[in-house]
């Protein structure tokens, strides 16, 4: 089960990316302009925003039927841009796509929840996460390799109706740790409790860096005399590191209670490595895009893992929650960038501060230690009079 999806998972990032690489020749195939194009991906992260709490919801209740809409939504939508070569069908393709990814990437931790033994989930998480980044040297490589614009799609749509049909002969297994129906806390109450802000906020922050180094690196760049070419293999050398990071850095975290650590630990090295990228980009390109990789694309899995680390109610709604204010923070942090491009220092000055505030807030989150998404957050929602909260936790629901 962790398995197809997190192979569903890397159908979605190439679907996602499907374009990005080969944009202008995109632009000239459909006869549209450039900008049209990157509608094609930014459709993803601000439909994530919209529906990741939705979704989320929808996993808590009825979570293999909103599993198997899911997988047919990633396949339906790759295969029709298959139907007419025209931007019409790549756009209709591409927003049932974006319309799966929440409910695919929220899937990450609540598979993990009901499918493995609590031993087990850091690791499971790790894989699902690690494997969207995966999908993303995916999407690179076909595009850079493929080139022509039906080859891109036709092969993205082969990886997403195959795994697509994976995950749906994986979903015949019933999970072990199943949800009883119990109602479960709303959103609200979610956000009251205590450090789920500023876990939020870390994660904001987080992917707010990557979403718009993954954006802009090579406009960002560009001045300091790097080719695309170099650009491309410095985002292929961060993706690769961050594959690597989100297998290795979340269970050796959990299983030495240093999450903590591990979150500002991430904000300082991404935070100097940044500053080396902007002012030393020739000298020290390489270098300082593996630390980012390892520590920042660990970092979410990092955050998951600990939301799943007890028993609780409250984790599907937080999980959804974290990657709401996640896919928000790209489009704030990438919108923001996009106007520093004329200034690649300040740019890169702004990562490095967004880097040392997910810092201090890791900080500011130890001090919650017991009670973020866990004993004391539960407890304080049960004496609010809530009848989901203070019940042991149904099987199948997400421990937090």
């Amino acid at each position: 089960m962790v398995a197809a999806f997190a192979a569903l998972g890397v159908s979605t990032q190439v679907c996602w990316l499907t374009y990005t690489a080969i944009t202008t020749a995109t632009a000239q195939h459909f006869g549209v302009d450039e900008q049209a194009v990157g509608w094609l991906a930014n459709l993803f992260p601000l439909l994530f925003v919209a529906l990741a709490v939705p979704t989320g919801l929808a996993l808590d209740r009825w979570q293999r039927p909103t599993l198997a809409v899911g997988a047919l939504l990633i396949a339906v939508g790759a295969a029709i841009r298959l139907v007419d070569d025209a931007y019409w069908a790549a756009l209709v393709g591409q927003t049932l796509a974006a319309v799966a990814q929440p409910i695919l990437a929220n899937a990450i931790t609540r598979i993990a929840a009901t499918y493995l033994d609590p031993a087990d989930r850091p690791l499971g998480i790790a894989v699902g996460a690690g494997a969207t980044y995966l999908g993303m040297i995916a999407a690179t490589a076909i595009g850079t390799v493929a080139g022509d614009v039906r080859t891109v799609v036709a092969i993205g749509t082969g990886i997403s109706v195959v795994t697509a049909i994976a995950a749906l002969l994986a979903l015949r297994v019933r999970p072990p740790h199943r949800h009883d129906g119990t109602a479960l806390p709303t959103v609200r109450e979610v956000w009251r409790l205590p450090g789920v802000p500023v876990l939020s906020g870390i994660v904001f922050l987080g992917m707010g860096i990557f979403v718009a180094l993954a954006t802009w690196l090579e406009p960002l760049l560009a001045p300091a005399g790097l080719t695309a070419d170099t650009t491309g293999l410095l985002l292929l050398v961060m993706l690769v590191a961050g594959v690597v990071g989100s297998i290795i850095v979340p269970p050796l975290a959990v299983r030495r209670g240093w999450e903590f650590g591990a979150l500002r630990l991430t904000g300082v090295v991404t935070a100097l490595a940044c500053l080396l990228l902007g002012f030393l980009p020739l000298a020290t390109g390489f270098v300082a895009s593996v630390p980012i990789g390892f520590m920042l694309l660990s970092a979410l899995p990092v955050a998951l893992a600990w939301v799943e680390r007890d028993d609780s109610p409250a984790a599907g709604p937080i999980t959804s929650l974290i990657w709401m204010t996640g896919n928000a923070g790209g489009v704030v942090v990438s919108f923001v960038a996009g106007y520093l491009l004329p200034a690649p220092a300040l740019a890169f000055t702004l990562f490095a501060a967004l880097g040392l505030g997910a810092a201090w807030l890791g900080t500011r989150l130890q001090r919650d230690q017991e009670q973020v998404a866990g004993a004391d957050g539960h407890d304080q929602l049960a004496q609010r009079g809530d009848p989901a909260i203070g019940q042991e936790p149904a099987p199948g629901t997400s421990p937090a």
